[in-house]
């Protein structure tokens, strides 16, 4: 489905409801990711919750619009979502860019529990990006996938397993380099969450994979939220929703049946 919102965005988005569920989790995917970012993490949570899953602005089937798209923007864009759908005090999983969107959110409006997986609570780096924005928009986004990939940005649980492999590419494809440019723009302008981190009063779950650089970020999560489990699955890297997704899917699923 596609709704307008009220900023003249339009998003794409799939409802997964079933009779008789009354929780609702939301994914919001990667950086170049889309709904399929979570092809093989929703159908096991849609067993238990409703599930809701949506192209961010600027990815997928969702529009293009013609300026960085920053956090609070995204942020705005699932509240209004959500209105829509009429859902209230969702659950929130957020994957890399996804992550700071689900903080933004969490800060602002009322949830039920928090996911965070390769989680980020400020900017990255900027000269890395910078680069890949450049190889983006002159060579397209599956030569961005190859150059990450020989640049060993991407782990070999990812590139080496054909199934995840072929997995991240069919999203990257599904991206446009203007799209990707006008995100990392918005990314990089992120402001640095890390005090804000212990207002966050929800159960909250953060998880990597053991070869995920970020995985350095999990020490401050465990030092500002207070009500916080973490899980490190060991030999994965950054994309566990390709790389390992039905674990991923029964962790978050043991997290939110056994939390209180």
């Amino acid at each position: 489905m596609i709704t307008l919102l009220s900023s003249g965005v339009r998003i794409y988005y799939e409802m997964k409801s079933q009779p008789g569920l009354t929780s609702t989790v939301v994914l919001i995917h990667h950086l170049a990711g889309s709904v399929k970012s979570w092809k093989h993490v929703y159908p096991i949570l849609a067993s238990k919750f409703n599930v809701l899953i949506y192209d961010l602005r600027g990815h997928g089937r969702s529009s293009i619009p013609s300026s960085p798209y920053s956090i609070e923007e995204h942020s705005s864009d699932l509240r209004e979502l959500l209105e829509v759908e009429n859902i209230k005090d969702p659950i929130i999983i957020g994957h890399s860019l996804g992550t700071l969107i689900a903080i933004d959110y969490a800060l602002k409006y009322s949830i039920k529990k928090l996911v965070l997986i390769g989680a980020l609570y400020k900017a990255p780096a900027r000269e890395p990006y910078e680069k890949m924005i450049s190889i983006a928009l002159s060579l397209g986004m599956e030569a961005l996938a190859e150059y990450r990939r020989k640049a060993n940005d991407f782990s070999p649980t990812l590139y080496m397993n054909p199934r995840a492999w072929n997995d991240l590419l069919e999203v990257y494809r599904e991206n446009t380099p203007l799209g990707y440019k006008y995100a990392v723009e918005g990314l990089l302008n992120a402001k640095d969450y890390s005090n804000d981190l212990e207002k966050i009063d929800e159960d909250t779950l953060v998880v990597y994979g053991s070869e995920d650089k970020l995985v350095q970020n999990l020490q401050v999560f465990q030092q500002k939220i207070r009500k916080l489990k973490s899980k490190v699955f060991q030999g994965y890297g950054h994309f566990l929703n390709f790389e390992y997704p039905e674990e991923l899917a029964n962790e978050i699923l043991a997290f939110l049946n056994t939390s209180a």
